[in-house]
């Protein structure tokens, strides 16, 4: 069993820069807790230079998240990516573009894009169920969650 998860983040925004800078910053707690080592290899955003709380790794950076699952630089090559967080927050464009490459390339997904999962969910789940890979949206729903359980019990 592969003890390394390679992790792609795509949107740094700011749930994506709390995500990346948590996964940077908890490498060894989760590699104590589940034995297997975060290894962050490609991050994707609109804007290289915005200021953020944490420096960007160049060598790791894509303009384009796309050309992410093209990759066959030194680091990575993108058939070895575990898994893809999106967090860009469009329905459409880039968001599913990227979200069904990934499914297709049989990379795990996960997103809280609502809008994402609203629209395209059906779909989307069962391009994952085809390629025998997972699409957690949880965060996407969880605000829904108190609402769900109460139209249960009525």
């Amino acid at each position: 069993m592969n003890k390394t998860i390679n992790i792609a983040v795509i949107g740094l925004g700011q749930i994506g820069s709390y995500l990346y800078n948590e996964l940077n910053l908890k490498k060894k707690d989760i590699f104590n807790k589940t034995g297997k080592k975060i290894n962050v290899v490609a991050i994707s955003a609109k804007n290289k230079n915005k200021k953020r709380k944490f420096k960007i790794n160049k060598k790791i950076f894509y303009s384009d998240p796309l050309k992410i699952l093209k990759s066959k630089n030194k680091i990575f090559k993108a058939k070895d990516i575990d898994i893809l967080f999106e967090v860009i927050g469009l329905s459409d464009g880039i968001s599913k573009k990227i979200v069904e490459k990934s499914l297709k390339n049989k990379i795990h997904v996960i997103t809280p894009n609502k809008a994402l999962i609203a629209k395209h969910g059906d779909y989307l789940s069962k391009l994952a169920e085809k390629n025998k890979v997972n699409l957690e949206f949880e965060a996407s729903v969880g605000g829904g969650i108190p609402i769900l359980r109460t139209c249960l019990l009525y």
